[in-house]
């Protein structure tokens, strides 16, 4: 289930991180693939739990091609039929250019909440593909 998220999204911090001052999230659109997906992370959660540490809320809008493949990779297309985003927690390393997902929210159309992982401590460190999506959050965030 982790290779899927992780493929996925290629990252979310508690959600309370950026709205612990009262304020709602700041989405900055990474990037969007036509009728596939809409890449965004919350600038107002981005917290730095420690030097050369980021943590990351990231929201992944779908479109038809991209639900489709979402639903193709979760290989339970009945319970997520309703799939309309999801979110990723990700830790990133600065320095080592490393990543790990620490939780994914599912939900449908409506807000409701589908599937809800909470991967702290079960995932490992993986390299930050060059030019992904999150690697472009990782340029920005670690500087």
């Amino acid at each position: 289930m982790v290779a899927v998220m992780v493929a996925l999204a290629a990252g979310l911090m508690p959600v309370i991180a950026g709205r612990a001052w009262g304020g709602g999230p700041e989405w900055v659109e990474v990037d969007t693939i036509p009728d596939h997906s809409t890449f965004a992370y919350d600038k107002s959660a981005v917290v730095r739990p420690a030097p050369g540490m980021v943590g990351v809320m990231i929201r992944m809008i779908y479109m038809p091609a991209g639900k489709e493949e979402a639903l193709e990779l979760m290989g339970n297309a009945k319970r997520y039929e309703g799939l309309a985003v999801s979110f990723f927690s990700y830790d990133i390393d600065c320095k080592g250019e490393k990543s790990r997902l620490t939780r994914v929210v599912h939900r449908d159309g409506k807000g409701d909440v589908i599937a809800e992982f909470d991967l702290t401590g079960k995932t490992d460190w993986e390299e930050i593909p060059a030019a992904s999506r999150l690697d472009m959050i990782r340029e920005v965030e670690c500087k």
